[in-house]
């Protein structure tokens, strides 16, 4: 019987070294994917510099940013449980791998029972112990692609990961750049406050020595109350953000760091954008990384359902001892060893098998498109990034030359009303030239840093981070 049974596990063998295994569906690999799509340049000028994308958060020089970012990508609650998920796509790829080898159990069990059939036996007892054997043979490799599956889910998982990293980053970055903003902005209206407090009491000195009007005090109480409604609004936008960077952390609004609320400038951004071709930056970015993992899955799937049409083999081996006592007779022992070979093959399944191929073969398709997409909207956002922080510089520096004619204006307007050479209508309108300069000015520096942030995020930068956190871990 054992003879036997090395005849069938050598066959088994043979047949797997020997039978022609299916083979995952044919692709483009991801950097052939890339060169037939990427352009050679791009489409929009910008200065260039040589930028290193890795953390770029430290190109705005601002060292509160760099810790908060720091802080967040590894306290994040969001990256933990996407942590979480690349084990368990891990663990996945250990147990289809375990299909491939042999399982080996122990059994054992123990009986009574009595038997009253003639002639009588009384009661029978047995016992025994022994060892079972099961072998697959992938002999057309059906999982050895589910394995390849399943390391193609890994690899995506972890893309997911750097791609979450990567918009937290981001995120935060744009939250910390918002703050500031609100931060600024309630720092203009409170200047603001001032200076038409200080126009208000003008108008009423002016007023007790006849030099004014009563209508000239009513205009400067309405600008100064019209302006002090806005504090409590800019008030609350700003611990909005601060909440928000909070929950970024992982930490409850409360606790959020004492550096945040002493208001700072908003950090102005590198003026050029970094030196990186269009097809550096789609291989680099984790969400077309994410995509093409998600092609050669299906690719994997394809070979698994086509695997589907050829027969399957089965080996079984059971070695043990068995005890078997008779009242009145002595014990028996028997060395128990029994070898078997099962094979099953598809003969009528009414399409099923063809259409499970069909659907295989269209969802890779399907996910093809998807990486297609994927880069076309990559390119996009590399472009309009690239757009958006060359206006964004040339837009502060302009504002920049407003406001400071603005305030010159707002100046001697102020003093010819004092010399009764102006009305008061040209404070006024002074003032409301000051502050929407002042505002837009503001708001300038904002949308210029949160479009370098976009660019840096559009290039993929930051995700290596990811990969090494998915490794250790």
């Amino acid at each position: 019987m054992k003879r036997m049974a090395m005849k069938l596990v050598a066959s088994a063998a043979f047949l797997t070294l020997a039978a022609c295994a299916v083979q995952p569906a044919t692709h483009a690999d991801l950097p052939h994917a890339v060169q037939t799509l990427a352009p050679t340049a791009w489409s929009v000028d910008a200065p260039q510099a040589s930028v290193n994308t890795d953390a770029w958060w430290a190109q705005f020089g601002d060292p509160v940013m760099h810790q908060l970012i720091e802080s967040v990508l590894t306290g994040n609650l969001d990256v933990q449980a996407a942590a979480e998920r690349v084990k368990q796509a891990q663990d996945l790829v250990t147990q289809n791998r375990a299909a491939l080898l042999p399982e080996l159990n122990a059994n054992a069990g123990a009986s009574t029972e009595r038997q009253n059939t003639p002639p009588p036996l009384g009661y029978v007892r047995q016992a025994g112990v022994g060892l079972a054997a099961s072998w697959t043979p992938d002999v057309f490799g059906g999982e050895r692609l589910a394995v390849l599956a399943s390391q193609a889910q890994v690899s995506g998982s972890v893309a997911a990961l750097s791609q979450l990293r990567l918009a937290l980053a981001a995120n935060t970055a744009a939250a910390y750049i918002d703050l500031r903003w609100a931060q600024a902005q309630l720092q203009i209206l409170d200047d603001n406050e001032q200076i038409r407090s200080r126009a208000l009491k003008l108008t009423q000195a002016r007023l007790h020595y006849g030099l004014s009007t009563q209508l000239d005090v009513a205009r400067a109480q309405n600008q100064l109350e019209d302006l002090q409604a806005q504090i409590p609004r800019m008030q609350s936008t700003v611990q909005h953000q601060l909440s928000l960077i909070a929950v970024y952390s992982g930490r409850t609004p409360e606790s959020v760091d004492t550096l945040l609320t002493d208001a700072r400038e908003i950090p102005v951004p590198a003026q050029s954008a970094p030196e990186v071709l269009s097809s550096d930056a789609l291989l680099h970015r984790p969400d077309v990384r994410t995509a093409y993992a998600l092609v050669e899955q299906r690719a994997a799937e394809v070979g698994v359902s086509k695997a589907e049409r050829y027969p399957k083999f089965k080996i079984n081996l059971t070695n043990g001892l068995l005890a078997s006592s008779y009242l009145g007779l002595p014990t028996l022992t028997d060395n128990l060893f029994s070898a078997a070979l099962n094979a099953t093959s598809p003969i009528f399944n009414a399409g099923r098998i063809t259409a499970n191929i069909d659907a295989s073969e269209s969802r890779m398709r399907e996910s093809q498109l998807g990486l297609q997409q994927t880069m076309l909207q990559a390119l996009k956002e590399v472009e309009d990034n690239r757009s958006d922080l060359v206006s964004g510089a040339v837009q502060v520096q302009r504002l920049g030359g407003a406001l400071d004619a603005s305030n010159q204006a707002l100046r001697l307007s102020t003093e010819l009303y004092k010399g009764g050479a102006s009305s008061f209508l040209d404070v006024l309108d002074a003032q409301q030239a000051y502050l929407r300069d002042s505002e837009s000015l503001n708001q300038a520096r904002r949308e210029h840093a949160l479009a370098a942030i976009a660019l840096y995020r559009s290039l993929g930068g930051g995700w290596e981070q990811g990969e090494t956190v998915a490794a250790r871990q």
